[in-house]
């Protein structure tokens, strides 16, 4: 159901895109230090969308994956992003990911995880720090969301709420660190180290 309806609206989520890459620009800038970005070389973004972030991480010259179960989300990335920049693959964290263990150095997820279930989140985590060797960044919403917030949401069926409750609490059930960054008014890093040292 949710890859339906993020294939249907895949050229929209286009139109963003140079916005996006902006955004996601100004952050990296802010917080490459926090997360020392200068050490990282290859980077996974789960759930890419229109793959503004892997542009912006290919920019600095990482090596980037994005993935997305929305084959349509992927079309409007490859037209986006040079095709020897990153490898768009189809894959979902839900079903499991078509990488080993530890394949990535940071790995990345934006708003993504309020989407889902309880359930299904818990799986995305697991799957996410299965696959990355040091750092996972859970890019999503801070509990100070707008009124549109609500109004997407609905329309999406996603779980904001249920997500918004206790995020930090929820993803310290299976990483061994969380730091909280306020990444912007309604929005945080939730950055979970996969290393204990």
């Amino acid at each position: 159901m949710a890859n339906e309806l993020f294939n249907s609206i895949a050229q929209v989520y286009g139109w963003f895109h140079r916005y996006q890459m902006k955004r996601f620009s100004e952050i990296l800038d802010a917080q490459a230090e926090a997360i020392d970005l200068a050490s990282m070389k290859t980077v996974c973004d789960v759930g890419c969308g229109t793959g503004a972030l892997c542009a912006v991480l290919a920019n600095r010259g990482l090596v980037v994956t994005g993935v997305d179960p929305a084959e349509k989300m992927l079309a409007v990335a490859r037209t986006k992003v040079p095709y020897n920049q990153v490898l768009f693959i189809a894959g979902d964290a839900i079903t499991g990911l078509p990488f080993a263990d530890s394949s990535f150095d940071l790995v990345f997820t934006s708003y993504v995880a309020h989407g889902m279930p309880e359930v299904s989140r818990k799986q995305l985590y697991r799957e996410l720090m299965r696959i990355a060797k040091r750092i996972v960044i859970v890019h999503d919403y801070n509990e100070k969301r707008a009124v549109m917030t609500t109004i997407i949401e609905w329309l999406e069926k996603g779980d904001y709420f249920g997500f918004i409750k206790r995020p930090k609490a929820e993803m310290e059930e299976l990483f061994p660190s969380i730091t909280t960054i306020e990444v912007g008014k309604r929005a945080a890093w939730y950055v979970c180290r996969c290393e204990t040292t």
